[in-house]
């Protein structure tokens, strides 16, 4: 990234960076990566999802969700379950270790993100809302095309 990148390739390495350097963070703050979280989160409203679902929910592929729901369930966090009409699906639920565990989760994630944010009002934060949904808008159409 020399100086002969453009003002758009510096913003898209840089956001590129950011990512990684905001996930790393959150791991760090939270003691539990942004995926496993979510995991959490999403087992959390629905009860009970499948394995794929879970997978769709979160755009990971097979081996990555195997891997995550491999380490929570060791954990003790989720519990999974084969339905006896369709043994080729696999269940899984949060057990209430998992549930006391996404409550202490969240409070962690909920100062993390106060933290990130300290210095921005509500009207930047609104409008760099607005521009991060105009280049994902941007980036469906492109997907799209």
């Amino acid at each position: 990234m020399g100086q002969s990148c453009s003002d758009r390739e510096q913003l898209f390495y840089r956001l590129r960076a950011l990512a990684k350097e905001m996930d790393q963070a959150f791991t760090a703050a939270v003691s539990r990566t942004c995926t496993k979280l979510e995991i959490l989160q999403y087992l959390d409203e629905h009860t009970e999802l499948s394995q794929l679902e879970l997978q769709k929910l979160l755009g990971l592929d097979a081996a990555a969700i195997t891997r995550h729901l491999k380490q929570l369930k060791e954990e003790q966090f989720i519990t999974s379950r084969k339905p006896e009409q369709d043994k080729r699906i696999t269940l899984v639920s949060l057990t209430a270790a998992g549930i006391t565990k996404l409550h202490d989760l969240t409070g962690k994630k909920k100062n993390f993100l106060e933290l990130l944010t300290i210095d921005f009002s509500d009207t930047e934060v609104s409008v760099l809302h607005s521009y991060l949904d105009r280049m994902s808008e941007q980036l469906t159409n492109l997907k799209n095309n």
